[in-house]
């Protein structure tokens, strides 16, 4: 799906009413029938159906319910050499079909196989199949709109951390399709719990990719989540952060996945990015505090430019200077948040912010005298 089609499934949102789970199932089933009986019309052709395994075989190596459908792929070839023996077995294409469809395993590969092979469709099955490609289309259309507020609730849950919450629900609404082309309720678990899972999963990435220059993978992006919530968690209770073992016991990670993303985070962060803990962007905390007038374009070079602000800060006492140089990753990797920074200068993480914007107000004084 391209981003116009998502766009005009989500546009209507407010208006659609969430989904009981008598409902989903009603749309699962329909969708499921749509291609059970499409997958009959298009494996009529031997080749498509030899290919239909592969697909399968590909994709899983080997699990008892594709052994299965093999096997019974296998016979009917068999059966098609040997009268005798296709009179025990009672394997066809069209049961062939509906094992397919009830496989419980993820089929949308097949699906999109299948899907994509309408338009080759010769008359008179060409109408038929097409009608059936729109009904299974329909019908996911319906289970996708249907859950479009669960995304939106998913999306407001990772809102002011770098990216808009409008581009948050896109990329979530595309995971949700992803699920709903995925499922399987055959598998009997509810569609929501299922799509859960990909709706993050999509905004996780979609954060983690444009938040950075630098592509962290997802798995390890968790696990940066992960791990920091933690130390926060631990921070707020005890007012320290805890030790190696501890977050061990926290997180239930081993002692080398910590270490291995120990120096890991948003490797590098925009002046336009927002600061998370003020909502603040960098260049707007350099150049003003609490509403104060804001510089010019000529003022503000001044201001971001690296050596010029190391010689100001040195104006501050010790403490302050480190205060400002762990916010805002000055000559390190990555911004520290104030409940990080605390700890390392010995004060409460209150104090830490109240020197922080002490801090930028005396910066900022020192840039008004010079530009005087």
């Amino acid at each position: 799906m391209n981003s116009d089609e998502v766009n005009q499934l989500i546009q209507h949102y407010p208006d659609i009413h969430v989904l009981s789970p008598e409902d989903e199932a009603s749309i699962a089933t329909k969708m499921d029938n749509a291609m059970q009986q499409l997958a009959q019309v298009v494996l009529v052709q031997d080749h498509l159906l030899e290919q239909v395994c592969d697909i399968l075989a590909a994709q899983y190596q080997s699990t008892s319910d594709i052994d299965d459908f093999l096997t019974q792929y296998d016979l009917l070839l068999l059966a098609r050499h040997n009268k005798a023996l296709s009179t025990d077995i009672n394997v066809s294409k069209s049961t062939l079909s509906v094992s397919l469809i009830r496989l419980q395993c993820d089929r949308s590969n097949v699906f999109d196989f299948l899907l994509d092979q309408v338009n080759q469709i010769d008359v008179p099955l060409c109408d038929h199949a097409q009608k059936l490609k729109r009904q299974y289309q329909s019908n996911r259309n319906k289970l996708v709109q249907g859950n479009i507020r669960l995304v939106m609730h998913i999306a407001k849950r990772f809102a002011n951390k770098g990216v808009d919450t409008e581009e948050l629900i896109q990329e979530g609404s595309i995971g949700l399709i992803k699920a709903a082309e995925k499922f399987n309720r055959h598998k009997g678990f509810r569609f929501t719990t299922y799509a859960y899972w990909w709706i993050q999963q999509a905004i996780k990435q979609a954060l983690n990719q444009k938040r950075s220059d630098i592509r962290i993978p997802i798995n390890t992006s968790d696990r940066i989540l992960k791990i920091e919530s933690e130390k926060q968690k631990y921070y707020n209770r005890y007012e320290k952060f805890p030790t190696l073992k501890q977050l061990q016991k926290l997180t239930g990670l081993t002692r080398e996945q910590i270490s291995s993303v120990s120096n890991i985070g948003n490797l590098t962060v925009s002046m336009s990015a927002p600061v998370y803990e003020e909502g603040l962007m960098l260049e707007e905390v350099l150049t003003s505090e609490e509403n104060t007038d804001t510089y010019s374009d000529k003022n503000m070079l001044n201001a971001n430019d690296k050596d010029y602000l190391k010689s100001i800060i040195s104006q501050l006492p010790q403490r302050q200077q480190k205060i400002v140089y762990l916010y805002h990753g000055i000559d390190i990797n990555d911004s520290l948040s104030f409940g990080e920074i605390a700890p390392q200068v010995g004060v409460s993480l209150e104090r830490t912010r109240q020197l922080y914007h002490k801090s930028i107000a005396f910066l900022q004084t020192l840039i008004d005298v010079k530009i005087a």
